[in-house]
């Protein structure tokens, strides 16, 4: 019997965001290495603990969660009820209500005034938006002069293409959902560069999220030359 594809709102909002053994997971304290390292760099040394960072798609809030566990206060916004659910549970059970707060919004409206966090990030989310221009306008808005905005996101290329959708969702070695992906939604790095800058702020890197080695039965991931299937970067606002 044919079986109905699932929507990315139905996908993320039943994901089963905590599982140990998903890739997702295994990546977060990498990527949070890369958060910290670029808020250290650009605000100064203990500033992640100084920050109300914003999070834009915080899903189930694996980075939220991390991020608080080294002393930042988090707010993190979604779309979907089920992922805040998820999200605002896994912080009680983990004793970070009082550091992490959450609220229902989408990437397209953000319910705070201009220049409102010093520090944004948005991870695995700006290949999900409805409208990207719209979504990076929006975070350019409140982000503070001074600030800066961290993300990573997926190159559209053959490659990604290839192991991300071929493999990742079709096989179970791939471990990733049937549809959480669509190919035509993946963004260039000079096309992102595009619309940051034109949103008035400024790319101070992109470089790949590569294996950087292996650790603890994973790859340890971190910034490198190879952007063909995901990157990274950070972008500021002028003073």
């Amino acid at each position: 019997m044919f079986k109905r594809k699932r929507s990315q709102p139905e996908i993320f909002g039943a994901f089963n965001w905590w599982d140990k053994g998903c890739f997702l997971g295994q990546m977060t304290g990498d990527r949070c290495d890369y958060i910290e390292s670029r808020i250290t760099k650009v605000l100064g040394t203990g500033a992640l603990e100084q920050q109300e960072i914003l999070e834009v798609g915080c899903g189930g809030g694996l980075i939220c969660e991390e991020l608080g566990q080294r002393k930042a206060t988090m707010v993190g916004i979604d779309p979907s009820p089920g992922a805040l659910e998820t999200a605002r549970k896994h912080a009680e059970q983990a004793g970070l209500s009082q550091r992490i707060h959450y609220q229902q919004a989408s990437a397209e409206s953000l319910p705070f005034a201009d220049g409102s966090f010093s520090a944004i990030v948005c991870f695995d989310v700006l290949e999900h938006v409805r409208n990207l221009k719209a979504t990076i306008a929006e975070i350019a808005r409140v982000l503070a002069p001074g600030g800066i905005f961290v993300f990573d996101t997926i190159n559209r290329t053959f490659l990604a293409r290839a192991v991300l959708i071929w493999y990742g969702e079709h096989f179970p070695s791939g471990g990733l959902t049937p549809g959480i992906h669509n190919y035509r939604d993946f963004i260039k790095p000079e096309e992102l560069r595009a619309i940051i800058t034109t949103s008035g702020l400024q790319v101070c890197e992109l470089a790949g999220f590569m294996p950087r080695g292996w650790v603890n039965g994973h790859f340890k991931m971190g910034p490198g030359w190879f952007k063909t299937i995901a990157y990274v970067g950070y972008a500021t606002k002028m003073r």
